[in-house]
Formats: structure tokens, C-alpha cells, sequence
């Protein structure tokens, strides 16, 4: 993977943890047909990584991510179980992600969830549906070869 596409890796990572919920888990988009849709779900949101200032060591291929995790589900108590059940499933965990070395997973607290929503564009033939989000912060490096040679 190098160093492209670590915003993509971070969120489908994260997702990997999130199926413990056994709520469905998108990455990037609700990939299914609205008439197929199980209530609630999980959708991370992959973002760009950000990559620090080189310093005098150099810049190691370090990247750092925020992602959300937006829940939606047929009522608030829906939305708010989903997420923190998201919480609590991601909670010091540290992902793995082949050629990578993964921080633990960490919640962002200035980004409480804010008060679940209701979606004005989307609805069950049931009931309204609402949504509300948490974000959370990893980082990774790349793995390093080890030194097999001799001196």
C-alpha cells in the first residue's frame, strides 16, 4: 500500500472492528438498494490522512486520520445503541492494516455525538429515519524491513 490510500485503510480497518456489532457496516456509502436496507447500520466514512511536518528525522510515512461513524436507525434509541455499541466495539482497539504499524483507536470528545436527527430525505415505509455521528482518530506507520543483514 505504500503511502497512498491510507484514508481508505484507516476507515475499512475500523470497519473490520465495527462487525463485532453485528450491525452491517458500509465503508464510503450505503452500497445496497433502499428496499434491501436493514435499520440500524454503520457507515465510516473514509477521510484524507493528514501527514506531519518533516522534522530532522525525516518524514516516516506517518499518516493520521479522523473518521466518521454516522449510525441511522428507525428511531433515536436505535441511532444511540448503534453508536455507542460502535464506541464501545472500537474502544483502545488497534486495527490492523497489512504494511502498516496502527495506533489504538481513539474517540474524539470535542465530537459528543450530536443529538440524533431526523433524516428529511430518507424513510422506512414504517417510520422517519435518524442519524447521528461519532469520530474517531487513528494513526499509522509503515512497517519497517528488518535488518536481516549482518555487519
Amino acid at each position: 500500500m505504500a503511502d497512498a490510500d491510507v484514508g481508505w485503510a484507516h476507515a475499512a480497518a475500523i470497519g473490520a472492528l465495527l462487525d463485532t456489532t453485528t450491525y452491517p457496516v458500509y465503508i464510503g456509502e450505503v452500497d445496497t438498494a433502499d428496499d434491501d436496507l436493514t435499520y440500524p447500520h454503520l457507515v465510516c466514512w473514509p477521510p484524507p490522512a493528514s501527514r506531519p511536518t518533516t522534522t530532522l528525522a525525516g518524514y516516516g510515512g506517518e499518516a493520521s486520520t479522523t473518521t466518521q461513524i454516522t449510525a441511522a436507525g428507525r428511531d433515536v434509541r436505535e441511532v444511540l445503541a448503534a453508536l455507542d455499541r460502535a464506541s464501545a466495539a472500537l474502544h483502545r482497539r488497534r486495527p490492523a492494516i497489512a504494511g502498516r504499524r496502527c495506533s489504538l483507536i481513539t474517540q474524539i470528545p470535542a465530537a459528543e455525538p450530536p443529538q440524533p436527527e431526523r433524516d428529511p430525505d430518507v424513510s422506512t415505509p414504517e417510520r422517519p429515519v435518524f442519524f447521528s455521528f461519532i469520530q474517531v482518530s487513528l494513526t499509522s506507520s509503515p512497517v519497517e524491513p528488518l535488518d536481516v543483514g549482518g555487519s
